[in-house]
């Protein structure tokens, strides 16, 4: 088993793997929309003073002025350490966003003759 994760593993689970969707379906954290807003229960302090940012994937709690990116998440809620947070990431079905490396390949094919 890895004892360590490279860069581009965790950049990609912490911002590939869409927060709502982790709180919502996979750690199953009570959660609703209020105020036009995704609010979901702090694991922290239990409070619904928390909010969701989908444009930079990260949750905050302004009670206890926690924030939470998927792995923290994950070892908050699940009681886990760092590695063990990963690995549940890694073996989640999540549709991801699409990586940096994929997009500049589509970009770079742009304007170029089909094989």
């Amino acid at each position: 088993m890895k004892n360590r994760f490279s860069s581009r593993e965790l950049f990609d689970l912490r911002n590939n793997i869409p927060v709502d969707m982790l709180i919502r379906d996979h750690l199953q954290i009570p959660s609703k929309i209020r105020d036009g807003f995704f609010r979901f229960l702090c694991p922290i302090c239990n409070e619904f003073q928390t909010s969701v940012n989908p444009k930079i994937n990260l949750a905050r709690c302004f009670r206890c002025e926690k924030n939470f990116n998927t792995i923290d998440l994950v070892m908050a809620v699940r009681g886990c350490g760092f590695k063990d947070s990963v690995l549940f990431l890694k073996t989640l079905n999540i549709p991801q966003k699409v990586s940096a490396e994929a997009l500049e390949a589509v970009v770079a094919g742009i304007g170029r003759p089909m094989p």
